[in-house]
């Protein structure tokens, strides 16, 4: 299934941005996981107070989904800081030159009908950015070839 059209599916059922970045990642991967869906909420809105956007922070944990340690014997990618300090500059770069900042308040600029217009744009360039920075890494979104060479 092509990422925009995922994204807006997901979208409509109602998932927030921190939620649309680790499920597309979970489907790449062919797993369910709803703890870690769960979890997910705690990002979602700017952590609920508009603090950092929900797609800067699932973005982050959708490139350690692939790149982190799991706890049962595999360590984190040796790159994993390197990969999360290229996306997190990203989307600061380009949350603040298209609106002001990367915190959940600046992008909706206390407007909360700006969301329909701006987050699922802003997450899909989430994904496309998340993906290409893991691929460039050697990870494949559709497996797990790079992080089973941590």
């Amino acid at each position: 299934m092509n990422d925009d059209f995922r994204v807006a599916e997901l979208a409509l059922k109602g998932y927030k941005c921190s939620h649309i970045l680790v499920q597309i990642g979970l489907d790449a991967q062919g797993k369910t996981n709803p703890e870690l869906l769960r979890a997910m909420s705690g990002l979602a809105n700017g952590m609920s107070d508009g603090l950092t956007c929900g797609a800067l922070t699932g973005g982050c944990c959708l490139i350690g989904l692939y790149a982190g340690m799991d706890g049962q014997g595999r360590d984190e990618h040796g790159r994993l800081p390197l990969m999360l300090k290229e996306y997190t500059e990203w989307f600061r770069e380009e949350c603040g030159r298209s609106y002001g900042g990367s915190d959940c308040a600046q992008i909706m600029q206390d407007q909360p009908q700006l969301r329909v217009e701006r987050c699922p744009a802003l997450i899909l360039q989430a994904v496309k950015k998340a993906r290409e920075i893991l691929e460039a890494n050697g990870f494949e979104l559709d497996g797990v070839s790079g992080a089973e060479q941590g």
